[in-house]
């Protein structure tokens, strides 16, 4: 895929945090959020059982379609950052503070402008994401804090290919066809499966699948990616096994 110069170091930035942060991951490009459409997310890492995912937008894209992307992501992730040029973020104040009190620097966007809790899921680059005052220099997440919001089961399961659910399926001893459509195959997996087997089984497929850009696929038994350290990661589910 021919990109611009400007994402492909943003891009290449980001791959390169989400290994230190997790070194277990598959990392891939281009993400379909729902197996085909336009919603894609363009760096996902995806472990044994948690996936991240990361928007960039480069100094020549605009961000309107943050209105539809970011609710998409946040619907089949467990943790979304935006990757942004410093060229879209702005000084924010509130109006009650004090005129001694600096103002931050957020995303000039609506769904990120003013607000505290999306602080952390923003990354201005190629400069820090916040002053010093904030408490950190790079972005970052507590895969014990932070990777803990439950993604919406039919909304993960919307990933997967009919014959990545069907595989699902039939680990999981619910009944399907080849004639099964993927609609009657994620309801019955969301009726029969528990929040954690759906979890566990969507990674699964995903980092078995075959991308046009992404780390060689990673098979159930044939252990961590070429990028981990010598010991798996665990779960990046509090209470989860890997």
């Amino acid at each position: 895929m021919t990109r611009s110069s400007d994402e492909q170091e943003i891009r290449d930035a980001v791959v390169a945090r989400l290994r230190e942060l997790m070194p277990a991951a598959r990392i891939v490009h281009e993400l379909n959020v729902a197996g085909q459409g336009t919603n894609r997310i363009d760096v996902a890492a995806i472990d044994t059982a948690a996936i991240v995912g990361a928007e960039i937008k480069s100094r020549k894209d605009v961000l309107k379609r943050l209105d539809e992307q970011w609710p998409a992501f946040n619907r089949c992730c467990h943790y979304v950052v935006v990757v942004a040029h410093e060229k879209h973020f702005a000084e924010y104040r509130d109006p009650h503070w004090r005129d001694d009190v600096e103002p931050y620097i957020d995303l000039n966007h609506p769904l990120f402008f003013g607000k505290w809790g999306a602080r952390d899921h923003v990354w201005r680059f190629p400069k820090p994401d916040q002053p010093p005052r904030y408490g950190r220099c790079v972005w970052h997440f507590d895969r014990h804090r932070d990777v803990r919001t439950q993604p919406q089961a039919s909304a993960m399961l919307e990933m997967l290919w009919a014959e990545e659910l069907r595989t699902e399926c039939w680990v999981h001893r619910i009944s399907a066809t080849q004639r099964s459509t993927r609609p009657d195959m994620i309801r019955d997996m969301v009726w029969h499966m528990t929040g954690r087997e759906i979890v566990h089984a969507v990674c699964r497929q995903l980092r078995a699948r075959s991308f046009a850009e992404a780390d060689p696929p990673i098979y159930p038994d044939s252990g961590a990616t070429p990028h981990s350290a010598a010991t798996a990661q665990p779960s990046l589910l509090p209470g989860g096994t890997s």
